[in-house]
C-alpha cells in the first residue's frame, strides 16, 4: 500500500511539473505579444496591411537600426537598383584598396599603390558599408571576445557590405527599419515615415562625409577631379535605366515621382555628418556628439 502511494505521488508530482511548464510557457508567450500604438495601427490602416501581419513588422521596425547590406535590395525587390549600384563606382570601392589597384592616384597622393588598405581603418570608414557601426562590415582578422572570427564574407560575383552600399548614403545608421517599413507599406510610404525609422533623404549633405573629408588625401589642391559636385557625381552613380528590363518591369516604384514632390525634414534641415579619427590603438572612433541619431534615445540630431 505504500508503495502504491509513493508511486502516485510521483505520478503527480510529473504531471503537476508538465502542467505547470505548460503554463509557465504560455505565460511567457502572452508576455512576448506585441501590443501596437494607435500611431502604428493608422500607419497600417492607411497602407492596408492585415493585422495578422503588423505584429512582424512592427518588431523589425522597433529594434535598433543596423546595417543590412546591399544585397537585400537585390533580386525580387530592386533588381534594377542593385544591378546599377553594382556596376557604379560605389559598387566597387573596397577593390581599390587592394595592391596593384589605382597606382597612379596612390602615388599622385604619396600612398604606397602596392601595400593592402583592406584593414586600415581610415580606409575602411569611407569605401565600405556601416564599418565599426550596429551590422556593418568587419575586415579580414575581425574577431569577437571569444575569439571566434566575425570578418565579413566576401562574394566576388555579389558585391555588399564590403563596399560602398545603398546605406551609406540613404540612412542614419543602417537600413533594416525603413526596409520594414518600405515592405509593410509595399512602396505606398511618404518621406516622413521612412525618416521616422532612419532613412535621410539630404544626399548631396550626406555625399560630404567623405568626399570631402578632412582626412581624405584626395583633395582638390591635389588635382581638380578631386573637387566634390555633387550633381555629377549623381549621375555615375545611379544608371538605373540601363538595368530594366521584362523580369524586373514590375518593380519599379510607382509612387517614385509623387513621392519627389514632398520636402523631407532632413531635406529642410539636414542631419549632422559624423566625424571619426583614429585613437592611438589605431582604431577608428566617432568624434562626440557627431552621430546623426542616438539610438538610446532614438532622437536625430540636425544641423544647426
Amino acid at each position: 500500500m505504500g508503495r502504491m502511494v509513493k508511486i502516485l505521488s510521483l505520478v503527480l508530482v510529473s504531471l503537476a511539473l508538465v502542467f505547470g511548464t505548460g503554463i509557465e510557457a504560455d505565460a511567457k508567450k502572452k508576455k512576448k505579444k506585441v501590443v501596437l500604438t494607435d500611431a502604428e495601427n493608422a500607419m497600417f490602416d492607411k497602407w492596408e496591411v492585415k493585422p495578422k501581419k503588423r505584429a512582424k513588422a512592427v518588431k523589425d521596425m522597433r529594434k535598433k537600426p543596423k546595417y543590412v547590406g546591399a544585397v537585400k535590395c537585390n533580386g525580387s525587390c530592386h533588381d534594377a537598383y542593385y544591378q546599377g549600384w553594382k556596376n557604379s563606382p560605389h559598387g566597387g570601392t573596397f577593390n581599390l584598396l587592394k595592391p596593384g589597384e589605382r597606382k597612379e592616384a596612390k602615388l599622385r597622393v604619396k600612398l604606397d599603390p602596392e601595400k593592402d588598405y583592406t584593414t586600415t581603418p581610415l580606409c575602411l570608414r569611407c569605401h565600405t558599408t556601416g564599418y565599426r557601426q550596429r551590422g556593418g562590415f568587419k575586415p579580414a582578422g575581425s574577431k569577437n571576445k571569444k575569439g571566434k572570427d566575425t570578418a565579413t564574407k566576401i562574394d566576388p560575383d555579389e558585391p555588399n557590405k564590403e563596399q560602398v552600399g545603398c546605406e551609406m548614403g540613404h540612412s542614419v545608421a543602417g537600413g533594416s527599419q525603413f526596409r520594414a517599413v518600405r515592405k509593410a507599406s509595399k512602396g505606398n510610404f511618404t518621406k516622413a515615415e521612412t525618416e521616422h525609422y532612419g532613412q535621410r533623404w539630404d544626399y548631396a549633405n550626406v555625399c560630404t562625409r567623405c568626399h570631402t573629408h578632412k582626412n581624405t588625401p584626395f583633395k582638390p589642391e591635389v588635382h581638380d577631379k578631386y573637387k566634390f559636385n555633387f550633381e555629377e557625381r549623381k549621375l555615375k552613380v545611379h544608371k538605373i535605366a540601363d538595368y530594366w528590363s521584362e523580369d524586373n518591369a514590375d518593380q519599379k516604384l510607382e509612387k517614385k515621382d509623387e513621392r519627389a514632390k514632398e520636402v523631407g525634414q532632413t531635406e529642410k534641415t539636414p542631419l549632422v555628418i559624423e566625424d571619426f579619427e583614429i585613437n592611438d590603438k589605431g582604431k577608428l572612433k566617432f568624434v562626440k556628439g557627431t552621430k546623426p541619431y542616438n539610438s538610446k534615445k532614438k532622437t536625430f540630431k540636425y544641423k544647426k
